[in-house]
């Protein structure tokens, strides 16, 4: 019957895109700097990228005297907003139904253009759930060789592919989620064929530094015509003599309308005390554009973060359908199946999403 009820509420929405950006990337062969003011994605929209949201995601697209706000103030100014909200059922393993209506998100983006094509300052808001806080805050500076860049402030790591969905297995085990900006500095290059970045950061995922350590993350990429390829590692020194390493590898690949996204994580945890720990996560996806506008999307994922404690590995797998009606307006229907171990609150609590995504 709860299998039933989901399939039911999914089968009446439809979903809303600019979910996954490394979809985007992989349809147009580009890198995540042409559609991000961050250049490894994330965050505010470059003049590109709110194009591409306004002219050729829509399922339908509006004359030119009806054309959405691309977000530019002039010509060194531009401003963004992305604001998320629907109903979220969960079906619990242990307990009853929870129904919820939820605002998920609603951020708002600055970026001035101080030196134009070379120096910018860049500020991404957080406005609701909870109290606003600043989700990145950095200045960029750029040389026009090789795609060289340099960045400092408050940001989001280079690590893996970068999907919207913090609940991705690869997500959540690693800890790079859009929770976790930090501070601190980053230089990479990107010549449209390879790009690579390295940063180094607090380590405090934006908190308050405790000591001298710090946390190192890299990741190269090669994009060829069908797709790409790339690696990541990060290693973090912990307050004591706690560690953690993670290291990876994933790809997409484009065959017509379908894309396939796929990455896989090792990390390795020691907290100074305990035995080490050593587990991993791995998450693949398929996309099929099935129309302009519309994506049929499904997903499998698991992590386990000790593969020697005996403890069952948690396993996700779901399906979805992703809808932009018009220019600004996305709709999202999701359905998640998880799997785990009863010890772990939530493991085994199956989810639908039903949610609305205006943007600019």
């Amino acid at each position: 019957m709860r299998c039933l009820t989901a399939a039911l509420v999914l089968a009446m929405t439809v979903s809303g895109a600019a979910r996954a950006e490394p979809l985007f990337a992989a349809r147009t062969g580009l890198g995540c700097a042409s559609c991000h003011l961050n250049r490894t994605g994330g965050g505010g929209r470059t003049a590109y990228g709110a194009g591409y949201g306004a002219q050729t995601l829509p399922w339908k697209k509006l004359p030119g005297e009806r054309d959405l706000f691309g977000g530019a103030i002039g010509e060194r100014v531009r401003v963004g907003l992305d604001a998320r909200g629907g109903y979220l059922a969960t079906f619990r393993d242990r307990g009853p139904y929870i129904g919820e209506a939820k605002l998920s998100e609603a951020d708002v983006d600055l970026a001035v253009d101080l030196l134009k094509d070379v120096l910018l300052i860049y500020v991404g808001e957080h406005v609701a759930p909870g109290g606003a806080s600043s989700r990145e805050v950095f200045a960029l500076y750029t040389i026009d060789r090789a795609g060289f860049y340099v960045k400092g402030g408050k940001f989001y790591l280079p690590f893996g592919l970068r999907f919207q969905d913090d609940e991705a297995a690869t997500r959540r085990a690693t800890g790079f989620t859009f929770e976790t900006a930090d501070v601190g500095a980053e230089v990479g290059a990107d010549d449209g064929r390879w790009s690579t970045a390295l940063s180094v950061t607090n380590g405090t995922s934006g908190g308050a530094e405790g000591d001298n350590g710090k946390q190192y993350s890299w990741t190269g990429i090669r994009v060829f015509s069908l797709g790409r390829f790339g690696l990541s590692f990060s290693t973090n020194d912990l307050p004591g003599s706690a560690h953690r390493t993670v290291a990876g590898a994933f790809g997409t690949y484009r065959a017509g309308p379908v894309v396939v996204l796929a990455e896989a994580d090792v990390v390795h945890d020691n907290d100074g005390t305990n035995p080490q720990r050593r587990g991993g996560a791995g998450h693949v996806e398929l996309d099929a554009l099935a129309h302009a506008g519309l994506t049929l999307r499904a997903f499998a994922g698991a992590s386990d973060l000790d593969r020697n404690d005996g403890v069952a590995r948690l396993t996700q797998w779901g399906a979805g359908v992703d809808w932009t009606p018009l220019p600004g307006l996305q709709i999202r229907g999701l359905y998640r199946a998880r799997n785990g171990p009863s010890s772990v609150p939530g493991a085994r609590d199956d989810q639908a999403t039903v949610e609305a995504h205006v943007y600019f």
